[in-house]
């Protein structure tokens, strides 16, 4: 039996001047961020709680043992759908607004694919204000040890798994977000795969790195 071709969705930016390297999108309609929006949630989380974020135990989660006593770095590196339910509890919706506003976007849950990726270049390069710094860190551990560890340490990454939009639909397409080299980015990288998890997208996020 023939095995079809997956779909793949890619976007590579030159962070220093902020040109599009490559393009491989078939239309600029905004897409469900998932768990993209992770880092932004948080972020909203810590602007109105003395930018500390909180610890909860994860009893159930994408991993059905769950995963534990978490904070933000591990939260992050491990894309906790428990922690981030709690966080988003916690903030109204206008501040999650303002934050998506911030960085660019229209909407932290449903936003162009170019603003999303530019949204984390400018989350990169402001490492050293209040509260960036631990997510930019868990980020650099889901490359490492974490959902994206496919990409491997030296960069910083965050996945997501996201209702399909495509016909026929799927039941979730993957994303994952790449900024390398870690210690000062100059290529950053979003990756969509129809009908795959965003472990996967990382997969192949690591394979155009090569590149």
């Amino acid at each position: 039996m023939m095995k079809l071709a997956v779909l793949v969705s890619l976007l590579r930016v030159d962070i220093e001047s902020g040109a599009i390297l490559e393009k491989k999108w078939e239309d600029e309609a905004p897409v469900p961020a998932g768990s993209l929006a992770k880092p932004f949630l948080a972020l909203a989380y810590a602007q109105h709680h003395d930018f500390r974020y909180p610890a909860i135990r994860c009893k159930k989660c994408w991993l059905p043992r769950g995963h534990g006593e978490v904070g933000i770095v591990d939260a992050i590196a491990q894309s906790c759908n428990s922690y981030f339910d709690a966080v988003r509890a916690a903030v109204r919706p206008d501040q999650i607004e303002a934050v998506a506003l911030r960085f660019g976007m229209d909407n932290v849950f449903e936003v162009r694919p170019e603003q999303v990726l530019r949204a984390y270049i400018e989350l990169s390069r402001r490492g050293s204000e209040p509260g960036v710094g631990a997510i930019l860190e868990g980020m650099r551990r889901a490359a490492a040890v974490g959902t994206a560890k496919a990409v491997g340490p030296g960069a910083l990454a965050k996945t997501g798994t996201a209702p399909c939009r495509h016909t026929p639909a799927m039941p979730g397409d993957g994303f994952a977000v790449v900024l390398y080299p870690a210690e000062k980015p100059r290529t950053a990288l979003l990756v969509r795969l129809h009908g795959r998890p965003g472990s996967h997208a990382a997969q192949h996020a690591a394979q155009q790195m090569k590149q």
